[in-house]
C-alpha cells in the first residue's frame, strides 16, 4: 500500500517547484529586458512578459511589475537604444511600477502605460494628470499609433496655457516621434504618426465633422495682426513663415467627401524638419485658429483605436512626493519608514508649534519693554521745568565759600586799618613835644 504522507509531501514539492520554475522564468525575462543590448531580444522579452501571468498559488510573489509597467520599461530600453533625452523614470521604493516624468517641464506631468483589456491587447500611452491618451502600442501585431486629438488638446490646449514654452513641448514632441521612427526603422513597425510627420510631401489627412464655413476667411482675418500674410492658391490659401516654411490650405474635389471637398494640411521646410504640430506649438495664430474649427475638421487619427480618448485623470502628487529609490524596501521597512515619517511629521509640527510659541512670547516681552520705555520717557518730560529750577537754585555751599571769602578779605581789610590806627596813636605827638624830647634827649647826653 503506497504511503499516503509520502505522496502528499511529493505533491507538495512539485506544485512548490512548478511555481518556483514559474516565477524564474519570469525573473530570466525580466532580466534580459533590462539587461541586454540586443533591441530584437528586448523586443521578444517584452512580448513574453505581456502573456506571462505569474498566478502562483504555492510560491507568492507580493511584488510584482504589471504588464502596463513592462510596457514602459520595454519602451525606456529602446529609447535608450536610440540615444533619446529629455526624461526620466521614478522608481518608488514601496512598490513595484514605474513612471515617466520629462527633466524640463515646468507644469506637473506624469506619463505611463495602461492596459488595453479588450481582445486588441496591446497599451495606451497616457499622462496621468489629464487622463489624455497619447499612443497605441501592439507588440505581437507591431503596431504604434499615435492620437492627434490627445496629443493637440495635452500640448497646445493644455500645456501651452500654462506657460510652458515651445521648446519644452517639442521636447516632448521629439521623444514621441524619436520613438516610433526606432520601431519604425528596426523592427518595421506600422506606425501612424498623422500629425508628427515632418515629411515635405506628406499631406495631413483631415477627418470632416462639417462643411467648412469661412474657415479660410478666419484665418486671414487673424493673420492679418501679425507679420505673416495668408496668400490664395488653387483651391485654398497659403502662408510663409519663418524659416522658409510653408503651411498650405486646400482641398481636392472627391464625390465622396463631405461637400464633395477633400481638405488638406501641408507644410514644407525643404529639410523634412516641422510637422504640423510645430507649426501649432510655435504660431498661436494658426493654433488659435485650428482649435476652433476642430468642430468642422481635424487632423485624422484612427477613430476606433481611440474612440475612448481619455483614461481617468490621476491625482499625481503622491508620485512625486514619494520615496525614490534603485533599491526596493521590504514590508518591514516600508512600515519603519512610514513610522519614521510619522515621527519626522509630529516633531516638525511640534517644532512649529513651538517656534510659533516662543515668537509670541518674544513679541509680548517686546511690546511690555516699549510700553515701559515710552512711561519712562513720558515721565522724564513731566519732570523737566522742575529740574531748571534746580540749576537755577544757588548751592548753599558755594553761597557758604562765598560769604566765607568775603568775611575774610573784611577782616583783613579791619586789620590794616587798625594796625594804621596803632600806628598813628603810638607816634601821634606833637611836634613841640618831639622837639622837647630831643632836647632833653641831647642835654642829657652832655651831662654824661
Amino acid at each position: 500500500m503506497p504511503n499516503q504522507l509520502q505522496n502528499r509531501v511529493e505533491n507538495y514539492v512539485g506544485l512548490l517547484n512548478q511555481n518556483i520554475h514559474a516565477i524564474q522564468d519570469e525573473l530570466n525575462q525580466t532580466q534580459q529586458l533590462v539587461e541586454s543590448s540586443e533591441p530584437g531580444t528586448v523586443h521578444l522579452m517584452a512580448e513574453q512578459l505581456m502573456q506571462a501571468h505569474l498566478e502562483t498559488q504555492w510560491v507568492q510573489v507580493p511584488r510584482q511589475y504589471s504588464h502596463a509597467d513592462y510596457f514602459l520599461i520595454a519602451m525606456d530600453r529602446f529609447m535608450q537604444l536610440d540615444g533619446v533625452t529629455g526624461y526620466s523614470v521614478l522608481l518608488p521604493v514601496e512598490k513595484e511600477t514605474v513612471t515617466l516624468v520629462m527633466t524640463n517641464l515646468n507644469v506637473p506631468a506624469a506619463f505611463a502605460f495602461e492596459e488595453n483589456k479588450d481582445q486588441n491587447g496591446g497599451a495606451y500611452f497616457v499622462e496621468l494628470s489629464t487622463g489624455e491618451r497619447l499612443f497605441y502600442w501592439s507588440l505581437e501585431r507591431k503596431q504604434i499609433q499615435f492620437n492627434a486629438r490627445g496629443i493637440i488638446d495635452l500640448l497646445v490646449g493644455n500645456f501651452a496655457k500654462q506657460h510652458v514654452t515651445v521648446e519644452q513641448n517639442q521636447i516632448i514632441a521629439t521623444m514621441l516621434t524619436e520613438f516610433g521612427r526606432y520601431m519604425e526603422r528596426v523592427f518595421n513597425y506600422s506606425v501612424d504618426f498623422n500629425l508628427l510627420e515632418t515629411r515635405d510631401d506628406d499631406v495631413y489627412q483631415l477627418i470632416q465633422h462639417a462643411e467648412p464655413q469661412g474657415m479660410l476667411d478666419k484665418l486671414f482675418v487673424l493673420s492679418a495682426d501679425t507679420d505673416y500674410f495668408l496668400q490664395s492658391i488653387p483651391n485654398g490659401a497659403g502662408v510663409m513663415l519663418d524659416d522658409n516654411t510653408e503651411v498650405r490650405i486646400f482641398f481636392v474635389n472627391d464625390a465622396n467627401a463631405l461637400g464633395a471637398q477633400r481638405w488638406h494640411f501641408q507644410v514644407i521646410d525643404g529639410r523634412d524638419q516641422y510637422s504640423w504640430l510645430d507649426i501649432l506649438l510655435k504660431y498661436d495664430f494658426i493654433a488659435n485658429w485650428y482649435l476652433s474649427e476642430t468642430d468642422t475638421l481635424e487632423v485624422s487619427y484612427d477613430q476606433l483605436v481611440f474612440a475612448v480618448q481619455t483614461t481617468q485623470p490621476t491625482d499625481i502628487q503622491s508620485i512625486f512626493t514619494a520615496e525614490q529609490g534603485t533599491t526596493p524596501m521590504l514590508d518591514e521597512e516600508v512600515l519603519a519608514a512610514k513610522r519614521a515619517a510619522e515621527a519626522q511629521a509630529k516633531e516638525a509640527a511640534e517644532k512649529a508649534e513651538r517656534e510659533a510659541q516662543a515668537a509670541t512670547e518674544k513679541a509680548e516681552k517686546e511690546a511690555q519693554a516699549a510700553e515701559a520705555k515710552a512711561e519712562a520717557e513720558a515721565q522724564s518730560e513731566s519732570e523737566t521745568p522742575e529740574a531748571a529750577v534746580d540749576d537755577a537754585t544757588v548751592d548753599p555751599t558755594e553761597v557758604t565759600s562765598e560769604t566765607d571769602d568775603t568775611e575774610t578779605a573784611v577782616d583783613s581789610s579791619e586789620s590794616t586799618s587798625a594796625d594804621a590806627t596803632s600806628a598813628t596813636s603810638t607816634s601821634g605827638k606833637t611836634f613841640e613835644e618831639e622837639i622837647g624830647e630831643a632836647l632833653n634827649s641831647s642835654n642829657n647826653t652832655s651831662e654824661g
